[in-house]
């Protein structure tokens, strides 16, 4: 007669087992967070050409902090749909196609609106049309661009008053109209193809250069330039 027998683990095999189990559950969950962080990390470390050292620095804390936060996290599953609203400190965050550049994050269209469609559509991506406060932001935006785009300026009320889309007149000592020697410099409101002139601004013209500012047509459809402030 065969005679069967329960065989029965020793308690330190048991206990073994237990920790491998638990220690290959953080493992997995830790491969998943350090996915969704490399994603996080990869879209700020895309931002175009001038977004300098100071940007690699935030990154690099940011995924310091990231980590440090990670160390705290007793149940790795249970917390990775939060690790996507983790935000550090002093690190500006942009939404993906934004790009991150001072403080601000940018976005460049890949199509073509008049300038009041512009204008609206910045403000759906929950920003506005870029207002430019200074040369370095100047320099950036058009570093990243190579045909013309509109800017959030406009003298559709006044002729000649020229106001940024907040409302803000253009600041005299931060300005980039093109200038023409021996001829009229821009803005020059010219009139052959409307009554009305020219009365919205945009970067550059169509023939390619694009850093300095001219008035054109607002009813002319070009891509443009949003801009919002960058999460903190």
């Amino acid at each position: 007669m065969i005679i069967s027998r329960e065989v029965y683990l020793p308690k330190w095999t048991k206990v073994l087992l237990i920790v491998f189990a638990v220690c290959l559950v953080f493992a997995l969950g830790g491969l998943c967070i350090l996915g969704i962080l490399y994603v996080r990390v990869s879209v700020q470390l895309s931002a175009k050409k001038t977004n300098g050292t100071s940007d690699l620095m935030c990154s690099a804390t940011s995924i310091r902090r990231h980590l440090k936060t990670l160390c705290n996290v007793k149940r790795p599953f249970t917390h990775i749909s939060k690790i996507s609203k983790i935000k550090t400190t002093g690190c500006a965050l942009c939404a993906v196609h934004w790009i991150h550049s001072g403080g601000k994050c940018y976005y460049y269209s890949t199509v073509k609106m008049n300038w009041t469609q512009s204008r609206d559509h910045c403000v759906t991506l929950g920003g506005h049309l870029v207002i430019i406060n200074s040369k370095a932001e100047q320099d950036f935006v058009t570093s990243n661009v190579e045909e013309t785009h509109w800017i959030g300026l406009n003298d559709v009320d006044t002729e000649g008053h020229w106001v940024w889309v907040n409302n803000q007149p253009v600041n005299n000592s931060v300005e980039f109209w093109m200038k023409r020697e021996n001829e009229i410099s821009e803005p020059d409101n010219w009139t052959k193809f409307h009554p009305d002139g020219e009365d919205c601004a945009g970067l550059g013209h169509p023939g390619g250069e694009t850093d300095f500012w001219m008035d054109a047509y607002c009813f002319e459809e070009k891509r443009f330039v949003c801009e919002a402030a960058a999460a903190v």
